[in-house]
């Protein structure tokens, strides 16, 4: 997952830790764990569907938050 970019759309959508654990159903730990990655915490698909939704992201801006790492690939 993408941290950083995930954090960019949550602030774009004026989204807090407090409002995406309400929309998730979540604790706002559990929601901080799957952000960073702590645990081995992921969001699951229904997570990300309710993301989606809510935050209107295409295909690709899903693809770009959830599937990759915040790491640049290497050349």
């Amino acid at each position: 997952m993408n941290a950083a970019l995930f954090k960019y759309y949550m602030v774009k959508n004026r989204e807090t830790m407090s409002t995406l654990a309400t929309a998730l159903g979540k604790c706002k730990v559990t929601v901080s764990n799957c952000v960073n990655g702590n645990n081995n915490s992921e969001f699951n698909r229904a997570d990300i569907q309710v993301l989606k939704e809510r935050w209107q992201l295409t295909p690709e801006q899903v693809d770009k938050v959830f599937l990759q790492t915040d790491a640049e690939p290497e050349a």
